[in-house]
């Protein structure tokens, strides 16, 4: 068993773990800080673990701690916080498994 820290911290991005299967990443938002438009190869849950953001798919939420948000890969999407926020994202399957996959 491992046990990992999910707290607000001056790195803006931390990987946390990739087991193969899904990968998880903790971002460390200030308040006014924007993740820009982007996709991914993967589906993507969304945890806002503190704080408050601004999400931007195909439409345009505002997630509060405690909330969850899930996207389909090749979703073009942004994230802007409105707060000192900290955000854990899980990758599935993990952008490795792409490569692993290919001939």
């Amino acid at each position: 068993m491992n046990r990992y820290p999910l707290s607000f911290e001056e790195s803006f991005i931390r990987p946390v773990l990739d087991n193969g299967v899904s990968k998880v990443v903790k971002f460390s938002f200030p308040k006014g800080k924007v993740l820009r438009k982007h996709k991914t190869t993967s589906d993507i849950l969304v945890f806002v673990l503190q704080g408050k953001v601004r999400f931007s798919a195909d439409e345009e939420v505002e997630l509060e701690a405690i909330n969850l948000l899930c996207l389909d890969k090749q979703v073009e999407h942004s994230i802007e916080a409105l707060e000192d926020s900290l955000v854990v994202v899980v990758m599935t399957p993990s952008p490795e498994a792409h490569s692993l996959l290919k001939p």
